[in-house]
């Protein structure tokens, strides 16, 4: 193997690593996203629920076309 070789597999290597460096943070990223869609977890459960709450009010409180109660 010449320098120029090695010179090239260093260069494809860097690569690489770049490109695994990149799905790592790619698949972090998409575990975490996981976890806060997980309405169960208590941290987001109260959140989830108090959207609800007020979208279900705001539905209530909205006028038909018909003006029925």
């Amino acid at each position: 193997m010449d320098y120029s070789e090695m010179k090239q597999k260093i260069n494809d290597l860097e690569a690489e690593i770049k490109r695994l460096e990149d799905e790592n943070s790619s698949l972090w990223f998409l575990l975490d996203e996981f976890e806060k869609s997980n309405i169960s977890n208590p941290e987001y459960r109260e959140m989830f629920t108090k959207v609800y709450d007020k979208l279900r009010y705001q539905t209530l409180m909205t006028v038909t076309a018909d003006g029925e109660a």
